[in-house]
């Protein structure tokens, strides 16, 4: 069975974020009630060949929070450092509302 990966899961338990904006196929963000700077899903390849029954949902998705960030500015986002992922290595920066890779 084939996964979705156009929108990423937005109702996990305690991670339900609203207004979710893709930055490119693969790094959507969105915003939690409790939290001031955005929430990043992204579409881990590293999980990719991983069997569903060791992964937390269906597909790949990954969040992270970004807290220990600065939020430059909220419209358009631009957060501060570069975000990175250790799992696959994915790493840019936010700025002006466009994923840049670094």
């Amino acid at each position: 069975m084939a996964v979705d990966r156009s929108t990423p899961p937005s109702e996990w338990p305690g991670l339900e974020t609203s207004g979710l904006a893709k930055l490119t196929d693969d790094i959507y963000f969105g915003w939690l009630d409790h939290e001031t700077n955005p929430l990043f899903w992204h579409w881990c390849a590293a999980l990719e060949n991983v069997p569903a029954e060791h992964k937390v949902h269906d597909g790949c998705w990954v969040a992270a929070g970004t807290s220990a960030h600065q939020m430059v500015s909220r419209s358009p986002l631009h957060l501060e450092p570069s975000l990175l992922w250790q799992c696959c290595g994915t790493h840019g920066f936010v700025r002006n509302g466009e994923w840049i890779p670094a």
